[in-house]
């Protein structure tokens, strides 16, 4: 049996994307079955299937584990009103948690098929590129969430504060905030 998939959120002690593949191949060494590592400057996340070892294998190797969320279709059906899910959003990108970032948006956009917002999604994809040491993905994702975001109304986000932040992340390839001062009030449609 392969076990839940299960997203586990370990502190980072000094790990950068570099170390991505050796990390993997050091959790695939113990017996875990790894889908993905995602390195943020804070935290690791920990994409696998999980089973009754999982989490003593983690600490054995000396992480100390914030958060366990499941992945499974159940979550998938949730339904988030759009305020709540922009919400969500910003503060996992703010976290650095993109790739959750990504998935609090994708229920939305698959209902509105709003363009805006699936800039919104790639631009979190963008930056789960930078955790998986991949930066030409980084640069081709983030170019084309530039140019959604660029050609539709973003609905919560200020679009000239975000588009400003989006060019200097193209030139540092370092993740930004979403800050109070870059929200817009929510329309409701």
């Amino acid at each position: 049996m392969q076990g839940n998939r299960t997203l586990i959120i370990v502190n980072n002690p000094g790990l950068t994307p570099a170390n991505r593949q050796e990390l993997m191949n050091e959790l695939r060494q113990v017996g875990l079955k790894i889908i993905n590592v995602r390195i943020a400057s804070d935290h690791i996340e920990i994409d696998l299937y999980i089973n009754d070892m999982t989490i003593e294998k983690i600490k054995s190797l000396g992480f100390i584990i914030r958060e366990l969320i499941s992945i499974n279709k159940e979550n998938e059906d949730k339904v988030l009103n759009e305020e709540n899910a922009a919400m969500t959003y910003v503060r996992l990108f703010n976290e650095e948690r993109f790739w959750e970032a990504h998935e609090a948006l994708e229920r939305i956009w698959h209902k509105s098929k709003d363009e805006g917002i699936r800039g919104l999604i790639i631009l979190a994809a963008a930056f789960v590129k930078i955790q998986e040491n991949n930066p030409e993905a980084f640069r081709r994702l983030i170019i084309r969430a530039r140019e959604l975001i660029t050609s539709n109304e973003i609905p919560w986000i200020n679009k000239e504060n975000l588009l400003r932040k989006i060019d200097s992340a193209l030139t540092t390839m370092k993740s930004f905030k979403i800050e109070e001062q870059d929200l817009r009030p929510i329309q409701k449609t």
